[in-house]
């Protein structure tokens, strides 16, 4: 069971993930330290389903229309917050994924929605290798969770901004959204 603190690392349709509890402030100081990742970049959520988003960000007809088409899989999309939950984070926007991976679903089903980032130290290539990942993260981390007979792409997800109601591309990815 994952308590206050605790950092998991998750397998997804793409890469590895190091997951906390989507409000868990201290984990998420944690990932922030341990990948020396720069505070202004925000860390993503991912989610098990489309109802979760409700009181998180304002989801318009374009950003339902790929969500249905993509999700789950390996499409990131840039939102809006809602008012509430801009007032718990302080963030204007979150960029939100649905993995198409049994397990990760099953873990955000059982801990809620997850904010995840690639496991890596920033700038760094993702890890793929279970021992590397034991070595480098292995005291920071609460679980790891293995990718099992599920196939998966090494590259990150395709990201787009929908925060101005068009489609505006940040990363290519997997899905080509010119399509």
């Amino acid at each position: 069971m994952m308590s206050d603190g605790d950092l998991i690392i998750i397998p997804t349709d793409t890469v590895y993930g190091l997951a906390a509890k989507l409000y868990d402030d201290k984990a998420l100081e944690k990932i922030y330290e341990i990948k020396d990742r720069d505070q202004s970049k925000k860390i993503p959520i991912l989610i098990s389903n489309i109802n979760q988003l409700k009181e998180i960000c304002i989801i318009s007809d374009l950003s339902l229309k790929l969500m249905k088409k993509y999700w789950p899989g390996a499409l990131t999309i840039i939102l809006r917050t809602t008012k509430t939950f801009k007032e718990k984070t302080n963030e204007d926007t979150i960029a939100v994924r649905m993995p198409n991976h049994p397990i990760a679903l099953k873990l955000i089903d059982t801990y809620g929605i997850l904010r995840v980032t690639s496991l890596n130290k920033s700038g760094e290539q993702p890890l793929t290798n279970i021992e590397e990942i034991k070595k480098i993260f292995g005291l920071f981390i609460k679980e790891i969770y293995p990718q099992g007979d599920i196939s998966k792409s090494d590259i990150s997800s395709t990201i787009v901004d929908l925060t101005n109601d068009h489609i505006n591309v940040l990363r290519q990815g997997n899905i080509n959204i010119s399509d």
